[in-house]
């Protein structure tokens, strides 16, 4: 092989960040990379190409976390979020169990919000901080029944796994059902519908007595049954769900899950905008429940009435043995320059931003001019038998056009094998948790010395790869991620097509991620600020 020489000089040594800002997440990001490179030679490679891809709509069946609420981003736009379950018997023989002569006495949903404890009184009162939630506002919820069977398996495609997608929501609207085709949720408290706010106080269940009365301590108040996470609570109609479920004897006929879903199709959590307000939470559905609580024959042969309880879970949770499946429904009005960067798949600026948004592409080293299947400058470092001791990808935040973004970085970004929808090396390799994956990295580094924001991943196992095991120099994907710990990838709707690489496929984290931001690209035009890869390496020595 025709040997060729490197295009450019080493590069000095990178600056070291200076420790900065209010995150755990930023003091641990700055210094872990060890920006001297621990006293090796380093190389900038000089062969970098990123492009935007718009990857539109994407898998939302069976998240594990779903978004819920209004969100408008100065800078990418505004966000509604609105989400579908099933309902399912956790024993599969609630109805059958169910008493003669049932007659509803309430019936709500809940789902609880992710928060943390900060305190617990003497009382057993606890106070909570809510994780995931972003404004403080209001919106309408209204919820519907779900007249839209939601199937396991394609029957036009073979029988495939059945996908629903982040666009689908007009299927739902055309097939929702209440009252007089209006909400369920129709509680005369208009925090439970058009004036819902996200709550972060804890909701109290109390115990009743037979006939359905509070029951008071000895001092008179009410005595508490379970006390519950903050989270969404709403009354339903009673004579509604009576008529679905105890009218004429109906539950007898639901006589396992599938009946379930096939007779009861779900629930649609239908979100509208209050104005500007911002709300949005995102939650782990498959921690909530829907209940009834009705009063019933205490047997065939004794008509004393009971109180009782039918509790489904809703939600898709596996470790619960319940598969009630859901779907993540996003409508985005995307801002102006949003809507133009989406168009231009530029490689500068880089914008990426979760759900149905967009991600960037990577390919890197440049042309293979000489046809031998290898690009030219990797051809180079090969040749030089150089032994990587540490690679690092840099990638800054554009902090002119993110001003106004700035409180809704993300806290991590995600590298990823962008041609076979799959991790890399480096990331499997890493068994580290405090954080996740802490060595491979992604974490958001603020630098208030110089004012740059800055995520950087190690890459050295994926290099050393291409270098010593002739591993194909695939496309890199970088995309926004919700939880760094996921390591699965959705379909997207319409596959798109960048480097020659079919984009078939997103990260999970990403479709969760409501938020994203805008990154310099490796042709920026400040050389300290565009994307990079700094290969820091040890000579061979005869």
């Amino acid at each position: 092989m025709k040997r060729k020489s490197l295009i450019g000089v080493l590069i000095a040594s990178i600056a070291i960040f200076s420790q900065s800002c209010d995150s755990d997440f930023n003091e641990i990001g700055s210094d872990i990379f060890g920006d001297d490179g621990f006293g090796f030679e380093s190389y900038q490679v000089q062969n970098i190409n990123a492009s935007m891809v718009n990857t539109g709509e994407v898998s939302t069946k069976n998240l594990i976390v779903n978004n819920l609420g209004v969100y408008e981003d100065a800078v990418f736009g505004k966000t509604t979020a609105h989400f579908v379950t099933q309902l399912e018997m956790t024993n599969g023989n609630e109805f059958t169990n169910v008493s003669n002569n049932p007659v509803i006495d309430s019936v709500y949903v809940y789902i609880p919000y992710n928060s943390s404890i900060e305190d617990t009184d003497s009382d057993g009162n606890t106070s909570y901080k809510l994780n995931n939630v972003y404004g403080n506002g209001t919106f309408t919820l209204n919820l519907f029944e779900n007249g839209y069977l939601l199937r396991n398996f394609d029957p036009n495609n073979n029988l495939d796994t059945q996908e629903y997608y982040s666009s689908d929501k007009s299927l739902f609207d055309n097939n929702k059902k209440g009252i007089a085709g209006g909400r369920l949720n129709n509680s005369t408290s208009t925090s439970q519908n058009t004036n819902f706010k996200i709550s972060d106080q804890e909701i109290l269940l109390y115990k009743y007595d037979k006939e359905g009365q509070i029951i008071n301590d000895s001092n008179n108040n009410p005595t508490v049954k379970e006390r519950k996470k903050p989270g969404i609570w709403l009354d339903l109609d009673n004579d509604y769900f009576q008529n679905a479920f105890f009218a004429n004897g109906k539950y007898k006929t639901i006589l396992n899950n599938n009946v379930l879903k096939e007779y009861f199709k779900g629930l649609y959590f239908n979100v509208e905008a209050n104005g500007s307000q911002n709300a949005l939470a995102q939650l782990n559905i498959s921690g909530g429940e829907f209940v009834i609580v009705y009063k019933a024959d205490k047997s065939s042969t004794d008509t004393t009435r009971e109180r009782k309880t039918l509790k489904l879970k809703i939600g898709y949770s596996p470790e619960a043995k319940a598969y009630a499946t859901t779907v993540n429904l996003i409508e985005d009005i995307n801002s102006q320059n949003y809507k133009d960067a989406l168009v231009s798949n530029a490689s500068n600026p880089l914008w990426i931003k979760g759900n149905n948004g967009s991600i960037a592409t990577i390919s890197l080293f440049g042309n293979d001019a000489d046809g031998n299947g290898v690009a030219d400058e990797l051809d180079v470092i090969k040749e030089n038998d150089w032994l990587i001791n540490q690679a690092v990808l840099t990638v800054y935040v554009d902090r002119t056009l993110q001003t106004n973004n700035s409180d809704l970085q993300p806290n991590r970004l995600f590298v990823y094998d962008a041609k076979n929808n799959t991790t890399i090396v480096d990331y499997n390799t890493d068994a580290t948790t405090n954080p996740v994956k802490n060595l491979y990295n992604g974490i958001i580094d603020v630098s208030s010395e110089n004012n740059t924001i800055k995520y950087r991943f190690r890459v050295t196992n994926h290099i050393n790869n291409l270098i010593k095991k002739d591993s194909t120099n695939v496309v890199l994907g970088l995309a926004v991620t919700n939880d760094i710990s996921l390591s699965t990838f959705n379909v997207l709707k319409n596959p798109k097509t960048s480097f020659n690489t079919k984009i078939s496929k997103i990260p999970t984290g990403s479709v969760t991620s409501p938020f994203g931001t805008i990154l310099h690209g490796p042709n920026h035009s400040d050389v300290n600020t565009r994307m990079k890869l700094d290969l820091f390496y040890t000579k061979k020595t005869n």
